[in-house]
């Protein structure tokens, strides 16, 4: 994104008071960015939080000395990709698994240890989940629940020596019997850092091939509640839209507080509450290859999003400190 255009963004933001967060992710790695410490300051500079998302792979020692020297970032979420030898060496990167592993920790040991504010969310994907959603590539993941416990102990336990703490094997492993797996969770290892347990999703059908049948029935709590800014300036209605199929208008030519008032903004809302799938899009993003499973989704997210009221910020917490 031209930086002009972000600086713009945020000017809107400030303006028209729509939101006192700037996320930094829409399917890219934020670090790659070349004024991605300039849009930190400037964030900072309109009294905004800053909430970043990284995989891990960039965040260097000096990036992390400027993210706690310039008290740049409230929140850190590190998305860690692969936390054992054999699943990393499926991904074909180009680092190591000792280099990105042992980045991500050297990483957290600094901040921790710098009494930085910044608060470090440490996320893992719980692949078991893989096994609803259509995916078409080979991803060679855990699909089983007991699989996936037994990555998750020995990668807390890493990150306890990493911050000079100790913990027992078996405390770690009794923790997981406490963990619905079948949900979001979040396991709390200090004030400022937690482990995030994230489901496996397929952002909207996006990687099949297969036909996907639509479900025009359902209710969404992201839409609108997570805008996207693409680099091309093009608002999306939630972050999973990362090339621009919702877009709702451009702020080239308007500002963000027009285009989120506009009347397709509205009308997806409107749908929404009166559990309708309004865009086409987000009809793929409910459906699936089997017309059975796409109403059973859309059936699902009204249960979530209406019955339960479950909120995306709300998620059960368990501590470990």
């Amino acid at each position: 994104m031209d930086f002009s255009l972000f600086k713009k963004g945020i000017n809107d933001i400030v303006k028209e008071e729509i939101t006192n967060t700037i996320a930094y992710h829409i399917l890219g790695e934020p670090l790659l960015y070349p004024n991605i410490f300039e849009a930190l300051e400037y964030v900072k500079s309109k009294g905004l939080r800053n909430d970043l998302t990284t995989n891990g792979s960039m965040l260097t020692i000096d990036r992390a000395k400027r993210i706690v020297e310039g008290n740049l970032i409230d929140k850190l979420n590190i998305s860690v990709e692969t936390i054992n030898e054999k699943e990393h060496e499926c991904r074909g990167s180009d680092i190591s698994f000792e280099s990105y592993y042992g980045g991500i920790l050297d990483a957290v040991r600094y901040i921790n240890k710098s009494g930085s504010k910044t608060n470090i969310e440490l996320c893992l994907m719980n692949t078991f989940s893989k096994k609803y959603f259509d995916i078409d590539k080979n991803m060679r993941v855990v699909v089983d629940k007991d699989g996936f416990k037994k990555k998750l102990v020995p990668f807390i336990i890493d990150v306890y020596k990493a911050i000079d703490k100790k913990v027992t094997y078996d405390t770690v492993e009794t923790l997981m019997n406490k963990i619905n797996l079948q949900r979001p969770g979040l396991i709390r290892l200090e004030d400022n850092l937690t482990v995030y347990i994230q489901l496996l999703a397929d952002w909207g059908n996006a990687f099949t091939a297969k036909t996907v049948h639509p479900c025009k029935h359902g209710c969404c709590g992201y839409a609108l509640t997570n805008v996207g800014i693409l680099n091309s300036g093009e608002v999306t209605i939630c972050c999973v839209d990362y090339d621009g199929k919702t877009s709702l208008g451009n702020i080239h030519k308007n500002s963000l507080g027009e285009i989120l008032s506009a009347g397709r903004a509205g009308k997806i809302l409107d749908g929404f509450n009166k559990m309708n799938v309004v865009d086409p899009y987000c009809q793929r993003c409910f459906g699936s290859t089997n017309k059975t499973k796409a109403l059973f989704k859309g059936l699902l997210s009204i249960y979530l999003f209406k019955v339960l009221n479950f909120q995306p910020a709300n998620v059960k917490e368990i501590n470990l400190e």
